[in-house]
C-alpha cells in the first residue's frame, strides 16, 4: 500500500485539507473587519468555494475518466494556490469572493480526482483499508489547518496566513507534477474493461443508476447535517443562546477532538470494512453520529472551569462526550462509505462518481448552512442540532433503500457486460449475482477474510509495494507516466 503514488497523494490531501481549513475561518473575519464587507460578502467568502465545486466537480470527474486524473490534480492545486495568492492583492470584498470561487474550481479538481486515483489503486477486497488510511490525511488536515492558520494570523496577520497557504499549495502542485505517475497502476484487465465501459456511458445514464443516486444523495444528506451543526456550534457553545461559556478555545477543542478520534480510528475501521458488511458499518456509524448530534442540546448543561497554561478554560464535559461519540461514529462509517463508492466507481467511472459525490457534499454543506440559519431563526438554536441528527438518520435510511435497489438493478449489464466478451469475467458471479450475498456489499464476496492485514491483496499490489522510494520491484510492471 505504501507505494509512491499513495504516499504522494496522502501528503497532497493532507495539505489540501489543511489549506482549505486554515483559511476558511479567517476569510469571513478578514472580509468583515479588514475590508468592511457586508453580510452577503461575509457569507460568500465562506461558501464561494462550495458554489464553484457544485458547478465544476461533475464535469471534472467525467473529464478525469477520459484523460486521466493526474493533470486535474496538478492543475487543481495550481489554481488553488493562485486563489490563495489573490487574497494578498484583494482590497475589496468582491475580489476576495472572486478568488474564493476560483479556489473552488481548483478544489473541484483536487478532491474528486485524488479519491478517484486512490480508488483505482485499491485492489478488490482492500478498498476499506486503502480508503481508511487515505481518510486519515483528510481528517488530520482538517484538524491541523485551523490551528496553523489561526496561529499565523494571530502572530503575523491574515496576509501571512494567505501567503503560507499559497506556498503550501503551489509546492504541492509541483510535487505531484514531478512525483505522481500519470495513471494509477492497473489492477487487472477485467477491472479496466468494467470502468472503461462505465466511462463510455452518458452522464444521464449514470445519474439514473440507483447506486450512484445512493452515494450522491447519501453524502448530500450527511453534509446537510454537518453543515448546519458546524455552522452554529460555536454560537451554541459561546453565546447565551446556548451554553454561554464565552470560550472560543473550547470550540476548537470540540472540533479538534472530533477530528482526532476520527483520524486515529480510520485505519482500524478500514480493516473492518474489508471484513464485514459495509452497508451495515455505514448505517451503524452514521446512526451513532446522528444520535450524538441530536443529543448536543439535550445533554446536561454542566459547565466547569479548569486552568490551562495559566488561563481559565470553561468547558462542558457532556457536550465534549457527545462530540467524541460523533467522531467515533464517523470513523466507523467513513472507510466503508468510501469503499462502497470505489466499488460503484469501478462500474461507472471512478472520476465521474467522485465528482458527483463532491458536488453532493458541497451542495449539502451549503444548503445545510442556509437551512440551519432558517431553522435557528424560526425554532431556536437547539433545533439546528435536532435537524442535523435527523438529516443523518434520513441519510442512513435512504442509503439502505437505494443500495438494496442497486444490488437488484444496476450491475448485470455494466459489470458483467452480459452481452459482451466479459460476461464470464470475475464479476459475473460476484457481489451482484443471485448468490447468497446478492445484496452486494459483503466482505465474503470480496475474499477479504482470506487476506491478512497489511499483506498485498494481489500481484498488482505487490508490485506497488515495491515502488517505495521510486524503485520498482523486479517483475513489477512499469508505472505509467
Amino acid at each position: 500500500m505504501l507505494s509512491r503514488s499513495f504516499v504522494v497523494l496522502w501528503v497532497a490531501m493532507l495539505v489540501a485539507m489543511a489549506g482549505i481549513s486554515m483559511v476558511s475561518p479567517l476569510l469571513p473575519v478578514y472580509v468583515q473587519d479588514d475590508l468592511g464587507g457586508p453580510a452577503i460578502g461575509v457569507a460568500l467568502s465562506f461558501s464561494g468555494l462550495a458554489i464553484a465545486q457544485i458547478v465544476a466537480a461533475p464535469f471534472v470527474g467525467r473529464l478525469g475518466d477520459r484523460f486521466g486524473p493526474k493533470r486535474f490534480i496538478v492543475v487543481g492545486f495550481a489554481i488553488y494556490a493562485l486563489g490563495a495568492l489573490g487574497y494578498l492583492f484583494a482590497h475589496h470584498w468582491v475580489v476576495v469572493v472572486a478568488f474564493r470561487v476560483l479556489s473552488g474550481v481548483g478544489a473541484a479538481g483536487v478532491f474528486p480526482m485524488t479519491l478517484a486515483y486512490v480508488g483505482r489503486l485499491a485492489p478488490v477486497g482492500g478498498e476499506g483499508r486503502y480508503m481508511g488510511w487515505f481518510s486519515v490525511a483528510q481528517v488530520a488536515g482538517f484538524g491541523l489547518g485551523p490551528l496553523f492558520g489561526g496561529g499565523l494570523r494571530d502572530a503575523f496577520g491574515s496576509e501571512v496566513a494567505f501567503g503560507a497557504m499559497a506556498l503550501m499549495l503551489g509546492g504541492t502542485a509541483l510535487g505531484t507534477f514531478v512525483l505522481l505517475p500519470a495513471r494509477p497502476r492497473r489492477r487487472g484487465e477485467d477491472q479496466d474493461v468494467a470502468e472503461e465501459l462505465g466511462a463510455q456511458m452518458s452522464f444521464w445514464t449514470i445519474v439514473r443508476m440507483p447506486a450512484v443516486q445512493a452515494s450522491t444523495l447519501f453524502v448530500t444528506l450527511t453534509a446537510i447535517g454537518w453543515g448546519s451543526a458546524s455552522s452554529w456550534l460555536a454560537v451554541f457553545v459561546i453565546s447565551d443562546q446556548g451554553l454561554g461559556t464565552d470560550s472560543a478555545l473550547f470550540v476548537g477543542i470540540l472540533l479538534s477532538s472530533r477530528s482526532l478520534i476520527n483520524a486515529v480510528l480510520q485505519p482500524y475501521a478500514g480493516q473492518l470494512a474489508d471484513r464485514l458488511d459495509r452497508v451495515m458499518l455505514v448505517s451503524v456509524g452514521l446512526l451513532l453520529a446522528g444520535v450524538a448530534q441530536f443529543a448536543i442540546p439535550l445533554v446536561p448543561e454542566v459547565v466547569r472551569e479548569s486552568s490551562v497554561f495559566g488561563s481559565t478554560l470553561v468547558w462542558a464535559p457532556w457536550v465534549l462526550l457527545a462530540m467524541l461519540i460523533a467522531g467515533l461514529g464517523e470513523a466507523i462509517a467513513q472507510p466503508s462509505q468510501q469503499a462502497v463508492f470505489v466499488e460503484v466507481g469501478r462500474k461507472v467511472g471512478m472520476g465521474s462518481l467522485m465528482g458527483l459525490n463532491s458536488m453532493g457534499s458541497s451542495l449539502g454543506f451549503l444548503g445545510g448552512s442556509l437551512v440551519g440559519a432558517a431553522v435557528k431563526s424560526a425554532l431556536g438554536i437547539e433545533s439546528v442540532f435536532y435537524m442535523a441528527g435527523m438529516a443523518a438518520l434520513a441519510g442512513v435510511v435512504l442509503f439502505n433503500v437505494l443500495m438494496r435497489r442497486a444490488a437488484r438493478e444496476d450491475t448485470p449489464d455494466i459489470v458483467t457486460h452480459s452481452d459482451g466478451p466479459h460476461s464470464d469475467g470475475p464479476y459475473s458471479d460476484g457481489p451482484y449475482s443471485d448468490g447468497p450475498h446478492s445484496d452486494g456489499w459483503h466482505a465474503s464476496d470480496r475474499g477479504a477474510t482470506d487476506v491478512p492485514s497489511g499483506a498485498p491483496h494481489d500481484a498488482g499490489e505487490a508490485g506497488e509495494a515495491g515502488e517505495v522510494g521510486g524503485a520498482v520491484a523486479p517483475g513489477a510492471p512499469a508505472a505509467g507516466g
